[in-house]
Order: C-alpha cells, then structure tokens, then sequence
C-alpha cells in the first residue's frame, strides 16, 4: 500500500470513528485540516467528515417491522429468548448504536443490555425511564420522551441518540411488549479499535448541536465572503450567487435574506454544480431545500435553518459543506409569474484540504408527482460511492403516514434499512404530527392549526418533514436504492415531493471479484467448497424483504447443524478490505460463526433476526484488509457455532467483493 493510501485511509478512520468513543489526540488532525477550520465547534465535525468517502463502515437497522410485509408494525421483536423476553438488538461486534427510537412504550417494561457476551445484563431499567433521562449515563439533551403525535393514548416518541459502542457483541431485550422501534447502528471489521461502552466516551459534537440548535457551527473567520443582491426580481429572472473557475475550495455556508412568500418557496429554484459536471448537482426548489418545503415555517436543524426576520421576510441558512476542485456554480432562478421582493445572498468559501481522489460531492435528488400504485416513491439512487445524509418530504392528500422506509444498499436483495412508517423514519409517532425541532429530525407546519381540523381533512394540508442522518450517515460503496412506501402497503393515491442529500462520487469502491453457488456441483468443485455436516442440496421457494415481498424467488442451498464450511475465493490483490455477502434463509434464527482468513480469526458472522415469513436475505461480513491486502485467493473457514438459540446454518451463495480504495 501506497503511502498516500495509507494516510488517506489513516485521516478517513479518524473523521468516521473520533466522534463517539477513540480517544484521538487533537495533534493527530492535519496542518491542512486545522487551518481550513480556523474557528469551529464540535457539531460541525457531524458535518464535515461528510466530504470524505466511507471506508469499511455499514449501517444496518434493526426494527419491528411487520415481519409479513403488511401494515401494523407493532409486537414484531427479533425474536424471543429464552427468558421470554422480546429481543430489540443483538449483534456481534465491532460496532456501535447510533440511535434508538420507539414510541408506546409499555410502562412496566424493562430494558435489558448484554454486552460483550454476558450472561448476566450489564444495565437493566425501565424503558420509559431510560429515554426520560433517568440514568447517568444515558443523560438528556441525546435522550428525550416527548409528544410528537396527536392519535392515541400515548403519542409519545422516544429518541437516544448517545453512542452505544461494543467490542464484540451486543444484544439488548425487552421485559414486557417490546412495541414500536427502530435502532440504527455501525458495524466495522475485526481488527478495528472499538471499546465498550463505558458512558464516558466523547458526546461533545452531539450535545453541542442540540444545545446550539439552528446556529451556524463555524465562525466565518478566514473564509472568502461572496455577496449579491437583487433589487426587485422578475418572472424568470435568475440570479448569480457565486461563480468560481480555476480554483478550488469548500462551500462552508449559504445564508439567504429573501420574500417569506408562497411563491418564493414553491415557485423559485436552487441549482448547483461543481467542476466540469454537465448536469447540476442540486436542482431543487428553494423552499424543500432549506427543509420548509410547503411555505415559510421556521424550522431549526443541524445543517439547515429557517427563520423569519421583518417585513415578512426570512433568512435561509444551509451548513452542508460543498467541495470543489475546479469550478462552482450557485444560481437562484424565479419560475412564477410574480415579481418578488429583494434577494440577499452570502457564500463563505474555505480552503479545500483534500484531494479529488479522497473526496466526495455534494449532490441532491429533487422529485414530486403522484405516488404510484404498488410502487415505492423513489428518495434516491445512484451509482458510486458516497453516503446518505438527509431526507425532506413533503405529502398531500390520503394517509400517506404509514409507509416504511426501504433503503437497499450495494445491490443487497432485501433492505438493510426496513423501518416502521413514514412518521417513526422522522422521529416523531403517530400521525398527525406536532411540529418539532432537533438536529438530526424536524416537523414543521402544524396541519391541524393550518385548516386540517378532523383526520380526514389533514391528509389535504400539505406537511413537512425532515431526517438527517448525522449521527450516523448512511455509506454505499456500488450503489444506494432508498425508498419509502405510500400508505402502509405503497397503494395510497398522494402528491409527494421530496429531496434527498447525498455526498458521492460517481467511481463505485466496491467490485465484485467472485462468485460462488452452493449447490452448483461446479461451482462448489470450483471454490474446493466442502461442510462437514451439512444437508444435500435443498430448494427454496420463498420471498423477500422489501418492496418486492409479493414475488417468490427460488434458490438451491444448504442447511448446516454444526461443523465447518470452507471454500476459496478469487480477489484483486490491490484490495483495501473484503467483503462477503452470503444469501440465507433467515426462517432460522441465530446463524452464527466464526470466521478464519488464511487461518487467521477475522470475526463473527453472526445474523441475529428470525424471520419465517419473508425468507431471503442478504447478509454482509466485511474482511480487514490486514487479512486481504496483497492477495489474489483467500482461503475462508466457517466454524460454526451451536447455541441455545441457534437454528441452522445457511447458505445459497457466496458473493465476493473487494473495496478498491
């Protein structure tokens, strides 16, 4: 490896992991990094390590979603223990929670936490108390229990979002009706410095943003201001706010004083593009952008805001930072047939400390129409590598609040986000909402103050919702599919509008190097495959996770009790990691082994979900490159191991990818 690919591989690890639990040193940041963020506080590192490409880092979600494929998204545990408690997490490690969510809490039920392999639980409370901030080192402002539905006896949301690192495993249980939730945690290969949870790790950049909500996270000391103004703007008329050739550098900020109108929020375009793009990279309206998508209604999150100043006017500000190497573009353009009232822009640019080749752009996804029958609306897609970042939505007409998320990532059959509805994916519970501010959700424009008195009349006052997934961005390394569904089965007629934000580039870091068939006599002979007690070879006709539950797949495979599995696999010795992707028959709970590279321990594979009803999915095992790099075959062992909640082993195939950067 390169020095560069090692420093460049050294700067990402410390950006992806120094904000929760590694006690990085300051002196370990770069000259580069500590001039071009000359004043800054802590919420922005949430923010800028959004530049740099993902390395070896997944993003998984476990929920209670309907384990069917239909609506009523309650009472769906992972499984059942022994103790006949409702399971709500279980992972082996490394890895870290980033976020818990759950609303309906029974009241008596009780939260229990395992880590690292204990037979005993490390922490036990009641669930309620827990996000109410009763415990120490589970504190409030990353806590919180607070009404943010109107339906119901208990339209409360609870929302954690202190780091929840462990080393090497991690399960956590319910005494009582586990309920609504959702947890959305990291995983990172074996070999990568994680520490339990102790409670003490580093939460300055999260408590900073919701204690400086709305606030600009940097000072614009140092950085190149960029002014226009426009005095009376006509039908069409567009406007320049920043045009830069032959240079490079990082869009840190965009504050607009402008008409607080309908019009200017509906009716006005945003559009962006860096270097020698042809197309732009945001094309949105003005309004969506900002995170106020219907009219002026102030909300507060932690890269964008919206607030009103005098005569009716509003100051917009967006903190996304936006990287170019070349040339930058930023117009406005006036699509109604109104004149508006003066303009106001100020761009601050910064110095760029890194290189093309380690960063990402800065890129959205604008779309509105009708919903369309027995097909999710679409958020996102695309080829490359990057990370998900955010969601703004808004929706008309019908009870569009039911729908899942379904974000399906690097090609995966099922979706590694599956969540519980449209309004649970805000952080806010059941439908209709109350408006709310925090860094990484927001709901603004309170349907039932704006003319949506009764149920059925609120599902005709537009709403407004935002997700940001700074806590823990979403990463892709071929491709991201994210979705989400209309009404609670995609078959709800509605007017959508929606923007999503992304940093990618379009260079995909994941490539597929192998493939093996379990069942295929030539295949298995190919890969010297062999198990020492398995079944023959068994079909399966079964469904899928997702937005295609509905359609039976059929695939061959085999159904191990104990014992070991070994097979090779071809790789591009130019390789920074591994990973392995093994289709299963998740009907049997606790698959779980051991995994041997070259003879050496590499981690647990371990699939901790049961689910008998929609069978197939994809499950993702990512190899340290200190085991892969240099290498062109790998000699992988599987020793499984048998426990009181084990079912079957399975495999139908073995798909090989390498991470090329």
């Amino acid at each position: 490896m390169t020095r560069g690919n090692i420093m460049k591989s050294w700067i990402c690890s410390i950006l992806v992991f120094s904000y929760f639990a590694l006690a990085f040193s300051s002196d370990e940041i770069t000259t580069a990094e500590q001039n071009s963020r000359a004043s800054w506080e802590p919420s922005y590192s949430l923010l800028d390590r959004l530049i740099y490409a993902p390395q070896q880092v997944s993003v998984h979600q476990f929920s209670s979603h309907n384990k069917k494929g239909l609506n009523g998204d309650a009472d769906w545990p992972l499984y059942v223990d022994e103790f006949g408690d409702d399971v709500i997490f279980d992972a082996a490690g490394p890895g870290c929670i980033r976020s818990m969510w759950g609303t309906n809490f029974d009241p008596n039920a009780i939260l229990k936490f395992y880590f690292d392999g204990e037979e005993s639980p490390r922490y036990t409370l009641k669930q309620i108390d827990f996000y109410q901030g009763k415990h120490p080192l589970f504190p409030p402002p990353l806590v919180s229990y607070e009404k943010r539905g109107m339906w119901g006896e208990r339209p409360y949301a609870g929302n954690s979002f202190v780091p929840i690192p462990f080393e090497k495993w991690l399960k956590i249980s319910v005494q009582g009706e586990s309920r609504f939730f959702h947890i959305i945690h990291e995983l990172y290969p074996y070999k990568t410095p994680i520490k339990t949870f102790t409670g003490k790790e580093d939460r300055e950049a999260l408590i900073h943003g919701f204690q400086h909500l709305g606030e600009s996270p940097l000072s614009d000391e140092g950085m190149q201001l960029y002014e226009s103004s426009t005095e009376i703007i006509e039908p069409g008329q567009s406007q320049s706010l920043l045009r830069l050739g032959g240079t490079e550098g990082i869009i840190r900020k965009i504050v607009i004083e402008a008409d607080g109108s309908h019009e200017f929020f509906q009716d006005t375009l945003l559009r962006m593009r860096w270097d020698s793009h042809t197309h732009w990279d945001v094309h949105s309206r003005t309004g969506i952008f900002f995170g106020s998508a219907v009219e002026a209604d102030e909300m507060r999150s932690l890269p964008l805001r919206v607030e009103h100043v005098e005569n009716g006017r509003v100051r917009l500000s967006c903190y996304f930072p936006m990287p170019f190497w070349e040339q930058a573009e930023v117009e406005w353009i006036n699509l109604s047939h109104h004149r508006l009232a003066p303009l106001h822009a100020r761009v601050f640019v910064d110095k760029n400390p890194i290189s093309p080749q380690e960063g990402l752009y800065f890129t959205t996804l604008y779309r509105e129409g009708e919903t369309t029958y027995s097909r999710d609306w679409l958020l996102f897609e695309g080829q490359g590598t990057g990370w998900y970042v955010g969601t703004v939505q808004s929706m008309q007409q019908a009870h569009y609040c039911e729908g899942d998320e379904h974000f399906y990532l690097d090609g995966a059959l099922s979706p590694q986000i599956n969540g519980t509805g449209s309004e649970d994916y805000y952080l806010a519970c059941f439908w209709p909402n109350v408006d709310f501010d925090t860094p990484f959700g927001c709901v603004v424009g309170d349907i039932t103050k704006k003319g949506g008195g009764d149920m059925v009349g609120a599902y005709y006052v537009p709403s407004c919702y935002s997700r940001f997934h700074l806590e823990a961005p979403i990463p892709f390394y071929a491709s991201i599919n994210a979705c989400i569904q209309h009404g609670g089965l995609s078959h709800i007629l509605s007017n959508y509008k929606s923007l999503s934000f992304c940093y990618m580039r379009h260079k995909p870091s994941l490539e597929k190097t192998d493939f093996l068939n379990v069942g295929n006599p030539v295949s298995e002979k190919a890969h010297a495959y062999q198990a020492t007690q398995s079944s023959s070879a068994i079909r399966l006709d079964a469904h899928p996770e997702g937005e295609n539950f509905k359609i039976m797949q059929t695939g061959i495979g085999r159904y191990h009790s104990v014992g070991n599995i070994t097979f090779r696999i071809a790789v591009d010795p130019d390789n920074n990691g591994v990973r392995l992707r093994r289709r299963i028959d998740q009907a049997n709970l606790g698959q779980r082994a051991q995994v041997f590279i070259n003879g050496q321990y590499a981690g647990t594979w371990y699939h901790g979900y049961h689910n008998p009803h929609l069978r197939w999915y994809d499950s993702d095992f990512d190899i340290h490159p200190d085991f892969t790099r240099g290498k062109t075959e790998l000699q992988v062992k599987l020793m499984l191991i048998k426990d009181k909640n084990s079912g079957a082993f399975t495999d139908f195939s073995y798909t090989v990818f390498c991470f090329t950067e």
